[in-house]
């Protein structure tokens, strides 16, 4: 592959992982509690595109896409997370009274990297897009470390770009004070996002 394919495909999929989504929102919510918790956030959702990356690359994501009872347990379990992780940031308990930098409920370094991998794991649209869009720049005759360099760059953007995020938000956590209430609310907010994605993944189902 050319030079100028790979810069296609570096643009494509970073148009792609800047589009906004449930990514997007685990990322941010992550890294509400801790730049260390957002980049590991970001680093795993990286990780879990490449499984798609790979297999597409591979050829193996056909079996995903064409299996609907396989497709369907992947959309489920993905529904669900969704609807855990929104239930429990809107039901969090709202703090005191004061005014002090944006509060989060706390997040651990491992439950941040299970909610990135988690969130694009189980999300089998990403299968159907590398598909659509691997078959533009894959063909049998292509080298393995072609291959591997494909998914390697996929996952690489993402990676990126989502790093980009945590640093963003954690820059303005360390910039901006807001009262522990409205804190509360955007925590709230999110959840109710999270919840709504859920729902409109579901009704597509």
């Amino acid at each position: 592959m050319d030079l100028l394919g790979w810069l296609s495909l570096a643009g494509i999929c970073a148009l792609g992982a800047m589009s906004p989504g449930p990514s997007l929102l685990i990322v941010m919510r992550c890294s509400a509690s801790g730049l260390q918790q957002g980049l590991a956030s970001a680093i795993a959702h990286g990780a879990g595109v490449a499984v798609y990356a790979a297999l597409t690359a591979f050829g193996l994501a056909v079996l995903i896409t064409s299996s609907p009872l396989l497709f369907s347990i992947l959309q489920w379990g993905g529904a669900a997370m969704l609807v855990y992780l929104g239930w429990k940031a809107f039901r969090a308990p709202a703090p005191g009274s004061g005014t002090t930098q944006l509060e989060a409920p706390h997040l651990s370094v491992r439950r941040s990297i299970l909610q990135g991998f988690g969130v694009a794991f189980f999300n089998p649209k990403i299968a159907v897009f590398f598909t659509a869009l691997f078959s533009q720049f894959v063909s049998e005759q292509q080298a393995l470390t072609t291959k591997l360099g494909m998914a390697a760059m996929v996952s690489g953007v993402d990676t990126l770009w989502y790093c980009i995020v945590a640093l963003a938000v954690h820059a303005s956590r360390k910039r901006q004070l807001v009262s522990k209430h409205l804190g509360h609310r955007i925590q709230q907010l999110f959840g109710l996002l999270l919840i709504g994605l859920a729902a409109r993944l579901v009704l597509t189902i």
